[in-house]
């Protein structure tokens, strides 16, 4: 009877210490990071294509249009993360070691959204082939 007594008794006091515990929850925003990165991955990959293939090869693959919807994409998904990480930087929730991070994220991503949208708006209104290869090799997607 003892041994069932003690036995309980440990158990409660595990279940009680196990349950005041209390995980630490993700950092803010990570869906937004994790699109922003496969993103600006998928551009520069795009780039470095273009950099590699003459000029036929550019034209025949659509790229400058390819291009201008991925730079569409990315614009809009960094938008979102912008406002994800000011969200929660003005967020009581948000555990205070977090905001500073939150507010330079939010930063870096409104800085390369500009950068990208920028990118979109100058790729669009040139035509030309030949100068839009030019124009997509130079392109840097680095924060």
């Amino acid at each position: 009877m003892r041994t069932g007594f003690l036995g309980a008794l440990f158990i409660g006091i595990v279940s009680a210490g196990l349950a005041s515990q209390k995980p630490a929850p993700p950092p803010p925003c990570q869906d937004e990071e994790t699109m922003v990165a496969d993103y600006t991955k998928d551009l520069t990959a795009l780039t470095a294509t273009v950099k590699g293939e003459d000029l036929q090869a550019f034209q025949r693959g659509f790229h400058r249009k390819t291009c201008l919807t991925k730079l569409t994409l990315c614009a809009g998904i960094l938008d979102g993360a912008a406002a994800c990480f000011e969200k929660a930087a003005n967020d009581p929730a948000t555990a205070q070691d977090q905001v500073g991070a939150c507010k330079a994220k939010h930063d870096r991503y409104a800085k390369l959204k500009e950068k990208v949208s920028k990118y979109r708006d100058t790729l669009q209104a040139t035509e030309d082939y030949k100068a839009s290869k030019a124009m997509i090799e130079k392109f840097d997607f680095a924060d």
